[in-house]
This record gives structure tokens, sequence and C-alpha cells, in this order.
């Protein structure tokens, strides 16, 4: 048997995994199971689990859902972020837990939203813990709510001068052995401020995408792919339409732009109805036929934080991608080796049209990005890395 036997704690029910958290979610489970180091799945859950999906993820793992708080009344409270208020620890969780795993040997958190639920269990186990963070949780919501207007905008900002103040302080909690930061950036930022943190990559592989082939349609066909509902996403569309994208137009007018996401608003189906050489295909049922046949994919993420799985996906897919500094910051990767990285839009687009005028180049470089991402998302070697952040 593994010498690590870990508590799991999500931070709400990721299946069906859709986005990238919920992949990455998923992802480590997996990983965790084949490496024999799971004992007890925790879910935050609004309703009734099914719980049956999570145990076939392992023969015979116990699952324990763990009730969410949704009154709106709890966006009140000075300084307790509503994502951390609305994911309390119950008073018969520890007990629950240790009838369920007694052989726990430590506690990872996914994500910093479920961490009263982590220190409750490392705590009353008297476990060494791990919090696994997707972002820089105080820069995602900031982001988010620049992206936003209205009252909802009021309310993310609110929420994030919370989170701010609330993750620096769990960042150095007593309870907590180490933070294993998605993003090499993040991870780095969270050392300069005091915290133990170290970078374990994502948990995002997908053995579909490394096998899938690569078929580039001859009509120059351009991918970006992303949740429409999401404000990082749509900004980024915006960015993109704003200039760039109207720039590869005029220098290749026979290009399509593809825009492959859930839930575009109204106004966003409107919009894309409007430009030229621009295609919505909304909640689709899969993306393994945009992936294999794209020539090109985009990542112009211009607000957000942590890793673009969408980012992950392209380059595990052989894509040749044209990315922002912001888009591509949290991994290990060669700016004109692995992908494009520019920020100033007339670049971003010349890259563009350059890798539509020279296939033969775009395929060497999607090639390359294709095998730097194989080596850094091995599950079995980022599982012994968190395992390392146990000490």
């Amino acid at each position: 048997m593994n010498a690590h036997r870990w508590v799991v704690v999500a931070d709400s029910a990721f299946l069906p995994a859709r986005g990238g958290g919920e992949r990455e979610h998923l992802g480590f489970v997996r990983a965790a199971a084949d490496r024999g180091a799971l004992a007890l799945l925790v879910v935050p859950t609004k309703g009734v689990l099914d719980v049956r999906p999570y145990q076939e993820l392992a023969a015979g793992l116990p699952v324990l859902p763990s009730p969410r708080r949704t009154n709106p009344l709890l966006l009140g409270h000075p300084t307790r972020p509503y994502v951390v208020a609305s994911r309390p620890a119950a008073a018969d969780l520890v007990h629950r837990a240790r009838a369920l795993a007694p052989d726990a040997t430590g506690v990872v958190v996914f994500s910093y939203k479920s961490w009263r639920i982590g220190e409750a269990l490392a705590r009353g186990l008297d476990l060494p813990a791990v919090l696994r963070q997707h972002n820089l949780e105080g820069a995602y919501h900031r982001s988010l709510a620049q992206q936003t207007s209205g009252l909802r905008g009021l309310v993310l900002r609110w929420e994030s001068a919370r989170i701010t103040r609330d993750e620096r302080r769990v960042d150095r909690a007593p309870w907590l052995r180490a933070v294993a930061d998605i993003s090499a950036y993040d991870a780095g930022r969270r050392r300069r401020r005091g915290a133990p943190a170290v970078h374990v990559p994502p948990f995002a592989f997908d053995a579909r995408l490394a096998a899938l082939p690569r078929r580039p349609d001859q009509r120059r066909r351009v991918l970006f792919l992303g949740a429409l509902d999401v404000a990082t996403n749509t900004a980024a569309v915006d960015w993109l339409l704003s200039g760039p994208w109207r720039a590869v137009r005029s220098e290749v007018p026979g290009a399509v732009l593809e825009i492959v996401g859930r839930g575009p608003s109204p106004a966003l189906r409107t919009r894309l109805a409007g430009e030229p050489g621009v295609i919505l295909h909304a909640d689709v049922p899969e993306v393994h036929s945009f992936l294999s046949t794209a020539a090109v994919a985009l990542n112009p993420a211009v607000a957000g934080s942590g890793v673009n799985i969408k980012l992950v996906d392209y380059l595990q897919a052989g894509i040749p991608v044209v990315s922002t500094t912001l888009g591509s910051q949290g991994l290990h990767l060669g700016a004109g080796e692995d992908l494009e990285v520019h920020d100033d839009p007339a670049a971003f687009a010349r890259a563009v049209v350059a890798l539509l005028r020279d296939p033969a180049r775009a395929e060497d470089l999607g090639a390359a990005g294709r095998r730097t991402i194989a080596a850094m998302l091995d599950p079995a070697a980022n599982i012994r890395r968190l395992e390392e952040s146990f000490g």
C-alpha cells in the first residue's frame, strides 16, 4: 500500500467535468487513485449528491457529501468571503471522516474556497494538509470584477477585497504544510509574500488529446476555446475582436475564427453574428473535432490568474498556439519554441498570419509544444511532487 493515504476535499461537485477547474479536480482524483493514495473524497454540494459517479473513480472509494450554505446574507459579512462561508465544516465532519478513512495520513484541499473544511479535518484528525490552488484567488476575483458591470461587479469587488485579506492569512496558517500552485508564476508570488508554496503542474492530462491526429483544415480555421459565461473569457474575445482578428482577416481574407464554448449571452451571440469570418459553436457536445482540424489556436488572455486549461488542451492536441504573456505565464513554456507569445495586438495578429501562411512551421511549433506539455503533465510525476510537499 502507498505510504500516503489522503482525505481529498473538493471545492464543489465536479462531475460531470466540463470546465477547466472541474477537469483539474477529476485529473487529480484519478491520479491519486492510480497511486493508491485516495482514502476519502469530501464533496461540498448544494443539494443531494449522486455519489455513484465519484465512487466509480476508484473501487470502494468512500465519498462524503458536505452541505453548502447559499444564504445571500453571507455576502454581508465584513471580512469572511462568501466563497468560504458557503462551504462550512459540519459538526460531525471529523467524526464521519475518521470512521470512513481511519488510515488517512494527510489532507489535500482543492481549493482555497474549501479551506474551512480542510482546516477542520487537519486539526480534528491531527494530519498534515496541503492546499491545491488553481489561482491567486483574490487576483482572480479582482479580474472578474474588472470585467463585470453593475451590481454584480460591485459584489465581486467586495468579495475580491475580502478574499485577498483572507487568502494571505490562510497561506501562512499553522495547520497548512504547503500550498501547491497550479501556476509556477503564482507559486513564486506566493513565496515572495511568505507562504510555503510549491509548483505542481496541472492534473489535466488527456490521453485522447495526446493521441489526437492533426488534420488541419485547408480553410485556415483559427480556434478560440473557452466558457463564454466567464468574464475573463469574454474579455479575451473582446480584445481579440477589437483589433487582432480584423488585422488577420485583412492579410488572410479566407481565415475563419471558430469560437467554441458554453453559455454565450444573447448580446455576445448578436455581436459574433455580425463579425466577418467568425463562427460561434455554442454548447457543443465535444471539442475534439475542432481541436483536430484547427490550423492555429488562440489564447488571448487579458485578465485572470492561474493556468488556462484551454492552453493545456491546445498543446496536448498539437495545435500551434498564439498566446498573450498572461495566458502562458503559469507554465514553463518557451516563447518561439513551444508557442508564440505576443501582447501587442499588431504583433499578435502578425504571428497568427505567419503561422497560417507557413503550415510546415506551424506544425513543427505545435509538435514541439505537444512534447513539452506531455512531459509536464505526467500524472504520476505530479502526484510524487505533491507527496514531497508533505515533507
